[in-house]
């Protein structure tokens, strides 16, 4: 049998690389986490903004735009009206959907509405407060599309995350194909150590019998056993030659060992035997 090739390092080398970028990514995303929650704070990407006691005129691009308000929004009333030719012609729709989620670390957000614009569009704000010293947050107005297309232009944030998703797939992968190549070689090794216990066997039978070993041996130690023949006994056998030479049996008498005697009154024996017999 030929010995087992030598398993390939890669797998190894896979299973520790995916380790190291996971590790890289995740010290990463600890460094740049202050930025990343940037992303989500209405403060730091709000491009409008609106205030109560103002005019407020904002012009809106087209997108989905968020509308939040620092702590509670409960005293605000708020109305968004579409201008043209500097004359209000309608409401402006409120219903998109915008994955934009207002979060930070030290305080709370009200999220009051979205707004549909479907293109460049000036936008009369008119906010009514219920509380005259209640309405003192500004309004922000947030594009959850253009906060989308700067987070995938964030190159910290894709090399992290990048790294991060790159090193969870090759991981597992190094780690599988270990599995395998262990698997192969034990099963290798098995077969091996068998075979070797096998020869070391018959190798120690032969030199302790120190003699020419039999057919039967000889198969055994070639095969690793001996086949089974059923044993019959058959006296029955023809002879292979054309005259029978071999001793046949003696074929058993049966009845009596005394034979009648053929001496009669009328025929007497000749000798005078019996008187001796019958004087003893």
């Amino acid at each position: 049998m030929q010995a087992s090739s030598e398993p390939s390092q890669w797998p190894k080398r896979l299973m520790i690389a995916g380790l190291i970028m996971g590790f890289l990514g995740v010290v990463s995303f600890s460094v740049f986490i202050e930025d990343f929650n940037d992303y989500n704070d209405p403060r730091e990407m709000a491009e409008h903004s609106a205030e109560f006691g103002q005019v407020n005129m904002l012009t809106l691009t087209s997108g989905c735009w968020v509308v939040n308000i620092e702590g509670d929004d409960s005293n605000y009333d708020i109305e968004y009206e579409v201008i043209e030719n500097g004359e209000p012609v309608g409401n402006v729709d409120e219903d998109c959907r915008s994955d934009f989620q207002a979060q930070a670390v030290d305080v709370d957000f009200s999220r009051v509405t979205t707004l549909k614009i479907s293109k460049t569009t000036e936008v009369l704000v008119t906010i009514s407060c219920q509380e005259s010293d209640g309405c003192a947050n500004k309004v922000l107005f947030t594009n959850g599309e253009s906060v989308l297309i700067e987070i995938l232009g964030d190159v910290g944030f894709l090399a992290t995350l990048g790294t991060c998703c790159l090193g969870a797939v090759i991981f597992p992968l190094g780690w599988i194909l270990v599995t395998i190549n262990k698997n192969k070689q034990n099963k290798v090794h098995l077969t091996q150590e068998e075979v070797v216990a096998s020869v070391s066997a018959q190798d120690h039978e032969f030199q302790n019998n120190r003699e020419l070993l039999t057919t039967d041996q000889l198969y055994k130690l070639v095969r690793g056993e001996m086949p089974e023949f059923e044993q019959k006994n058959d006296d029955n056998v023809p002879s292979p030659f054309a005259t029978d030479t071999r001793p046949k049996p003696a074929q058993k008498r049966t009845g009596s060992i005394y034979q009648a005697s053929t001496h009669t009154p009328e025929n007497p024996p000749t000798d005078e035997s019996w008187k001796s017999w019958d004087e003893s």
